[in-house]
């Protein structure tokens, strides 16, 4: 049985739980400091350290997911074994200065064009309609779960961590419709939510994040966000092995132009928000 049948056939709540604890921390790893991403991770760091585990037990749960698997990968995809936390927890900067030194080094104060963290910026600048609709379609998928971009953290809906974000999200939603008290209930949402996972993470996170990723490694050789680099890099093949998705056709290097029109998908409308 291919892991994608039983990821359809069945449910994991460990595995659930592992995977949703790694996309939030990718996620953390790259939220702009500002937004005391330094104290939430060294909160983390210090569990970890004083023998929590989780998010090392969490990686070694999905490592052994596919342990055995024929994983294809794509432009700058790393095996199983980066999908570790240690190898970013060793680079993490002590104090939160170190860590926004860090983050504007890598990223600059305005759009990085070395390793820009928005998807539409790896579709080619001469395609601004493409790029407009993609935009507006990550803002419907975000919309059809009723949810919002912050209002205290204005981003792109396209921004890596609120595509990380989202995927977490949607992962919290499957594990909540297996707690449904109707069986036929519990079947149609549990549907809902693997295939928006799946859809979600072929056509948009997918096809850039790892690309992104080697990006990232090379503009920090060393340092924190490479650390985080080879983590993200190491992560998108094993979601992509476990929900049956072949290797994205290759993007090409980020191209800038002016942001598409597409603030207008960021000011959402719902009941819950990303990016908070």
């Amino acid at each position: 049985m291919s892991n994608a049948t039983m990821l359809e056939t069945s449910f994991d709540p460990a595995l659930n739980m592992a995977r949703q604890a790694l996309y939030r921390f990718a996620a953390l790893t790259l939220l702009d400091p500002r937004y005391s991403a330094w104290q939430q991770l060294e909160s983390l760091r210090v569990g970890e350290h004083q023998g929590d585990g989780i998010l090392a037990d969490a990686a070694s749960l999905v490592r052994e997911s596919v342990a055995g698997e024929a994983i294809e990968f794509g432009v700058g995809e790393l095996p199983a074994q980066h999908l570790d936390p240690a190898s970013v927890w060793v680079r993490f900067p002590t104090t939160a200065t170190s860590l926004n030194a860090a983050y504007e080094s890598t990223f600059g104060l305005l759009v990085s064009a070395a390793c820009p963290p928005y998807e539409t910026e790896y579709i080619g600048g001469k395609y601004t309609f493409q790029r407009s609709n993609t935009l507006a379609d990550i803002s419907g998928y975000y919309r059809a779960f009723g949810l919002t971009t912050s209002r205290f953290n204005s981003e792109r809906a396209d921004h890596i961590v609120l595509e990380l974000e989202f995927m977490a999200y949607l992962l919290g939603k499957e594990r909540a419709a297996h707690e449904a008290p109707s069986s036929d209930q519990r079947e149609s949402r549990l549907d809902v939510c693997r295939s928006a996972q799946g859809r979600f993470l072929e056509d948009h996170l997918s096809t850039w994040a790892a690309l992104f990723a080697k990006l990232l490694q090379r503009e920090n050789s060393g340092g924190f966000y490479d650390g985080v680099g080879q983590f993200l890099a190491a992560l998108i093949p094993i979601e992509r092995t476990l929900m049956g998705i072949a290797v994205s056709p290759p993007r090409g290097a980020p191209s800038q132009i002016e942001p598409p029109d597409a603030c207008s998908g960021c000011a959402l409308h719902g009941d819950s928000e990303l990016g908070t």
